[in-house]
């Protein structure tokens, strides 16, 4: 449909090269008047949109029900009937994201304060804290006779000893077993450090830790809690990095599967892992909006519906191996084992990597 009135000029506004058609050939304008009416501009809003969804609906058709068309579709040349590899990763990830952070980011109320019960009429029943100090104390108040008084003392005594000697073996052990935990300043610790004879100091590592101990305890005022808050936060946010940076080492995975064919590129395993990826996150969608119906409904068959999922999941992935590279059964299934073990090992990996880097920058 034409967005407005075609240009007697065969010379195209955009590169001045020379039109034989409606379009250039060149950069594809279209060759027409540069003033356009207001209805022109709704009508090519319009026309954009139903392009980009009718793209869009008939590769997430081809996407979630036949596993690898899409790539192998790609490898033949066929592209411009389906959306873009990359525009569909930007464009499902961040969709993705918007939900997951809805579903999984916590307000401070949510992990910080803890509510007190409530009792069957509906007030809160106060939280009490009771050691052996307020016991005995307790105890000593109400005591009729000297014996009384005498039996309560040794009964809490040796309570009271354990109590005080545990205290005294936290703080002297500190945070993680490896250092003292009451130094307030890094030039506290290093001046510490420093008295010590060389082989009583401790090493790179725990030197460290304990500094980042010291920062945190700082910056948080000694709220764990606080730091749990960020520390959870900082993660969930870091996960589309994660994902972002795993997709070409999940590629290359697949290319030293299939080293040996020599037809098969390392952008065809890129292409084949985007599809993934975004097939992937939308079954993930699917997965975490049936759980949150299941808190809702009673009757919601979540555990069924996430078991399907999981299934469809492990299977779209050799299904879409099969399709994609042409490989007999045998091979293929011997290939489908392997990348995923070599793909627990890399998320593995990632994730002891993402929460050392998020302990030390949060």
């Amino acid at each position: 449909m034409a967005h407005g009135k075609e240009r007697k000029e065969k010379v195209c506004l955009n590169c001045n090269a020379r039109v034989f058609g409606p379009y250039c050939h060149v950069c594809g304008q279209h060759n027409i008047e540069p003033k356009e009416t207001l209805i022109g501009l709704v009508v090519h809003f319009f026309n954009d949109i139903t392009h980009f969804e009718g793209k869009f609906i008939s590769s997430l058709r081809y996407l979630l029900f036949r596993p690898g068309f899409l790539t192998k579709e790609y490898e033949r040349g066929r592209r411009a009937s389906y959306m873009n590899p990359v525009r569909m990763y930007v464009f499902a990830s961040a969709f993705f994201f918007i939900i997951f952070f809805s579903f999984f980011s916590r307000s401070g109320d949510e992990i910080i304060n803890v509510k007190a019960p409530a009792d069957s009429a509906g007030f809160k029943i106060p939280e009490v804290n009771i050691n052996s100090n307020t016991l005995s104390e307790e105890g000593l108040k109400n005591a009729e006779t000297a014996e009384d008084s005498a039996l309560i003392k040794k009964m809490f005594g040796a309570k009271a000893k354990t109590e005080t000697s545990s205290n005294d073996t936290v703080q002297s052990t500190g945070i993680l077993g490896i250092a003292d935990n009451r130094y307030k300043t890094i030039k506290e610790y290093d001046s510490a450090q420093a008295a010590l004879p060389k082989e009583q100091r401790n090493n790179w590592f725990e030197k460290l830790v304990v500094k980042r101990i010291i920062i945190v305890n700082e910056k948080y005022k000694g709220d764990l809690k606080a730091f749990n808050k960020a520390f959870y936060e900082y993660i969930i946010h870091a996960l589309p990095k994660v994902l972002f940076v795993s997709l070409p080492i999940f590629a290359f995975l697949i290319f030293l599967l299939y080293v040996r064919h020599s037809r098969y590129f390392y952008v065809t395993h890129i292409i084949f892992t985007i599809h993934l990826f975004v097939f992937y996150f939308i079954m993930l969608l699917i997965l975490f909006s049936s759980n949150k119906l299941g808190t809702i409904f009673s009757w919601w068959p979540s555990n069924l519906l996430a078991l399907i999922i999981w299934l469809y999941m492990f299977y779209y992935l050799y299904k879409a191996m099969r399709r994609t590279y042409e490989q007999q059964r045998t091979k293929t299934l011997l290939k489908y084992f392997i990348l995923l073990f070599l793909s627990l090992l890399l998320y593995a990996f990632l994730t002891i990597m993402l929460f050392s880097y998020s302990i030390f920058n949060v």
